[in-house]
Formats: C-alpha cells, sequence, structure tokens
C-alpha cells in the first residue's frame, strides 16, 4: 500500500517538477522531491509530532543495523519535524522506486 502510494507521489512529483506530498493515516507524512537524476524521499513527522524524537536513538538505531537503515539519512527541519530521507534511481524508473519493506524500515527509524 505504502509502496503503490510513493510511486504515484514519484510519478506527480516528477510529471509536474514539484514537490508532491500525502500524510499516511498513522499521521506520518511522505514526499517526492524531483531532481535530475532520480526523486529525493522522504518519510517523517511533521510539525509538533516530531517533539518526542530524538535524535541520538534514531542515529543509535541506524548505526546498530546499517544493511537495514543505512540508506536513510536522519533530517530536523527548522520547524522541529523530523524525516529521513534518500535518492532513488533515474527518472522514469519505477523499479528504482522503494519497496514496502525500505518504507516500514523507514517509520520504524523514527519510532
Amino acid at each position: 500500500m505504502m509502496e503503490q502510494l510513493l510511486s504515484q507521489l514519484m510519478r506527480d512529483a516528477r510529471m509536474e517538477q514539484a514537490v508532491a506530498g500525502l500524510t499516511l493515516d498513522n499521521g506520518m507524512h511522505m514526499f517526492a522531491y524531483p531532481q535530475e537524476q532520480g526523486v529525493l524521499v522522504a518519510v517523517g513527522v511533521g510539525i509538533g509530532g516530531g517533539g518526542q524524537i530524538q535524535g541520538a536513538s534514531i542515529l543509535r538505531k541506524r548505526s546498530q543495523d546499517m544493511p537495514r537503515f543505512g540508506a536513510w539519512l536522519p533530517v530536523q527541519f527548522n520547524d522541529g519535524s523530523w524525516y529521513v530521507v534518500r535518492r532513488t534511481g533515474a527518472n522514469g524508473d519505477d523499479a528504482a522506486a522503494i519497496s514496502e519493506e525500505e518504507l516500514i524500515a523507514a517509520e520504524e527509524l523514527l519510532t
């Protein structure tokens, strides 16, 4: 389900050449940002939702299981929101989309 939503976001972002985003039922946000080569994908919690997230715990969890979490880079925006981000492959290559398991890992990093 999340994988399909993200694939649609990526297509929308590439077509419109603009950021495409949505909020999931669990309150997490996903967005896709088109680039010359591929798309930058982010999963996270928006303003106010990131108050309980500790950057040190994200980094610790990530470092303890690099094969699973290593592709996701944690980011805290000035507004206090937390996201994990990563790049996908070349434009138009839906095979480069992020799998459901990888999206679950991204959410797990933030919990």
